[in-house]
């Protein structure tokens, strides 16, 4: 069979297969309470609206910062009366950096037609960049060397782990061991306590970066540290992890898979659940599904309600198999990288017109990276079909080799996601969210060779969330308070 046929016929394997990729903040959710996953999965209830701005543009800084700024003033075992300084040194030189975020976040806020800025956005903004940076530099700089690189905002997709993840930060040092940081920008008056969803997510991103670093998530030769860092602190667990944390992790990861692909895994509620017992956001709702099901298990439903739920579950179910598919081409891809190598796995994918190969970073334009086709590359028999287009969602790769080696995975290689501008015989527009993107793109993937896949947006809880009124709407309607009252928030899903 011929190569082409090889690509061909996996596309259409993969249409009776379940090619779901778990996030890591999904796995962590699990971690909490397995029933706060299944909450957004399948059921579709999501938390109230919330503003982020601040928090995301604190964010947009300290991605651009890392590589450039902070590396620069890096200091080791520097004294508690050392810190302040060594903040606002990096401050100062990042002022252009958080003069541009702040005017960026502010112009996306008045296009997007959102609640005017408060009067103190600067100074939150500047605040919150400012103690973060003095939580590095009294638990990371104080302890480490000034690494040789540093990764911002990249994810990483292990398609044979079905995990897929956005880690903030990771600091390379010369020794070939990596730091990962996960910055905490939301809320100053909320101090990580190292036993919650931070650090669940921060276990599953250390598998993330295993895998970007050996190629093996269970490798953790070259984990140097890891972290939670907050304002003026930082929250980090001792090495080794314990094995029980990980395995946890894995389990809870498989358990979230099972979910998505419309298994019914046995869930435990853990002995404490912050939402449920503290009578959180979405109480209600979790204490509301474990009853409805139960009743749904045993029969005990009307006739009329149970064909309306049962409609329902079956199109939540079709919108997640919708989710499988926005992942189907990092199948493909894995797969036919790991049956031919990289070199010809690479090439046959670009003949079926999967992937594109062979450019270069030139130049950015606001919020828009320009790259240009290297017609050096031996790419003389590969075909002109294409499915680049404008509007088409996609993933810029920059291929990551040392010494001509090479030893990062290609999905866990530093990458950008954005939309066709444009795209002809020489050259292809990439527009980004943001200028900050785009500048994040050009410093990451500049000098490296650029491989373009195809991508989509995860839409999936836009599209159960009004599932999810709708049902409980009809259970408000159709059924009498009775069914739910006092429910047991020890029951079981069905």
């Amino acid at each position: 069979m011929s190569n082409n046929l090889i690509v061909r016929d996996l596309y259409k394997t993969m249409a009776s297969t379940k090619t779901h990729l778990v996030q890591s903040k999904e796995i962590a959710t699990t971690c909490v309470c397995p029933y706060l996953f299944k909450m957004n999965y399948p059921f579709g209830v999501v938390g109230g609206e919330r503003d982020y701005l601040i928090a995301n543009t604190v964010h947009d800084i300290i991605s651009l910062a890392s590589p450039t700024t902070i590396l620069d003033n890096w200091q080791q075992g520097k004294t508690e009366s050392d810190f302040e300084q060594i903040a606002k040194s990096i401050d100062k030189d990042s002022e252009v950096i958080v003069e541009k975020a702040i005017g960026n976040a502010k112009e996306k806020a008045r296009m997007e037609g959102k609640s005017p800025v408060l009067e103190t956005f600067d100074y939150e903004v500047q605040d919150r960049f400012h103690g973060l940076l003095i939580g590095l530099a009294k638990r990371i700089m104080k302890k480490y060397e000034q690494p040789k690189r540093a990764v911002t905002e990249i994810t990483i997709t292990n398609v044979k782990e079905v995990q897929e993840g956005r880690i903030d930060a990771i600091f390379e040092f010369k020794d070939g061991r990596y730091g990962l940081v996960d910055w905490k920008t939301n809320d100053i008056t909320k101090t990580p306590s190292g036993s919650g969803i931070d650090r669940w997510q921060l276990i599953a991103n250390f598998l993330l970066a295993n895998y970007r670093y050996t190629g093996d998530e269970n490798n953790w030769s070259t984990c140097l540290f890891g972290s939670v860092i907050f304002y003026e602190g930082a929250y980090i667990p001792r090495s080794p992890l314990n094995e029980d944390w990980i395995d946890k992790v894995k389990n809870d990861r498989k358990f979230a898979y099972e979910i998505l692909c419309g298994g019914r895994p046995h869930a435990q509620k853990p002995a404490f659940c912050p939402v449920c017992d503290r009578n959180g956001e979405s109480s209600f709702d979790c204490r509301f599904y474990r009853e409805d099901s139960k009743l749904a298990l045993q029969g005990n439903l009307p006739v009329d309600y149970a064909n309306i739920r049962k409609l329902l579950v079956k199109r939540r179910y079709l919108v997640l198999d919708e989710r499988a598919e926005t992942h189907k081409h990092k199948f493909v891809i894995s797969s036919i990288i790991d049956r031919l190598g990289e070199v010809d796995g690479i090439r046959e994918l670009e003949r079926t017109g999967v992937i594109h190969s062979g450019y270069k970073v030139h130049s950015i334009n606001d919020k828009s990276i320009t790259l240009v086709k290297n017609y050096n590359d031996n790419n003389d028999d590969i075909t002109t079909l294409t499915l680049l287009e404008p509007r088409k969602i996609v993933r810029i790769i920059g291929r990551e080799e040392e010494g001509g080696d090479i030893s990062i995975p290609l999905l866990a290689c530093v990458n950008e996601k954005g939309f066709v501008k444009e795209v002809d015989d020489t050259k292809l527009v990439i527009d980004f969210d943001s200028n900050t993107i785009a500048q994040r793109a050009k410093a990451q993937l500049f000098n490296l060779r650029i491989i373009v896949i195809p991508d989509e947006i995860n839409l999936t809880l836009r599209v159960l969330e009004p599932m999810h009124r709708f049902h409980r709407l009809a259970a408000d309607i159709m059924l009498p308070p009775q069914f739910f009252f006092g429910c047991n928030q020890n029951e079981p899903f069905s």
